[in-house]
């Protein structure tokens, strides 16, 4: 070190090893490196980086009760529903069996009067049946919007007896969905409806 100054001092690092010593190196500019370990079980494994040096962590790995890699199920599906459905009773739209989610849903009602008191109901995965409000409702609560809730009136037409709801983004079921239109004036109104869905 004669080409530092005489108050400049030279220090050796060590780490404890179990019960050893051992000295800690630099490269050739002084920097420290350092290799990092983790125990699987009672076993130590070296932590690894990859050709950048970002430390990389496998997420699935993971003890998680669950994952969600992506929001992408799989291919995307279409279930099509278009007849007339049963007065004053439930008519079933569709019927999914699986894992899946819910990319769009699409209700168009047709009708000879007005039927604006007719609504839907849903099940996820075999659980209790609910209520959508009616298509009346939904005008007077200004459900006109996708995301104030599970559905939206999108057309309301009291002099041509148009109607239409949408809904469901983005939800997710586990074994099932299942949606029923349910009339209530005594009518057969003509249905279009439309499920954008994808099974995992």
């Amino acid at each position: 070190m004669a080409d530092l100054p005489d108050w400049f001092a030279a220090s050796v690092i060590k780490g404890l090893y179990g019960t050893e010593l051992k000295t800690i190196q630099v490269d050739e500019l002084g920097r420290l490196y350092a290799i990092l370990r983790a125990l699987y079980g009672t076993t130590q494994k070296d932590v690894q980086c990859d050709a950048s040096g970002n430390l990389t962590l496998n997420v699935k790995a993971q003890d998680l009760a669950e994952v969600i890699n992506r929001p992408k199920y799989g291919a995307h599906t279409t279930v099509l529903f278009n007849n007339y459905v049963n007065a004053s009773s439930d008519t079933t739209l569709f019927s999914v069996s699986g894992k899946g989610i819910i990319y769009a849903m699409l209700v168009a009602v047709m009708g000879a009067n007005v039927i604006d008191n007719d609504y839907v109901k849903y099940t996820f995965d075999g659980g209790t049946e609910i209520s959508s409000p009616t298509i009346l409702q939904g005008i007077q609560f200004n459900f006109t919007d996708v995301y104030e809730g599970d559905f939206s009136v999108c057309c309301y037409d009291n002099t041509n007896y148009r109607y239409a709801v949408r809904g469901f983004y983005g939800i997710t079921f586990e074994t099932s969905f299942v949606m029923k239109y349910t009339e209530t004036y005594g009518r057969t109104p003509y249905v279009l409806a439309r499920l954008f869905h994808a099974l995992l």
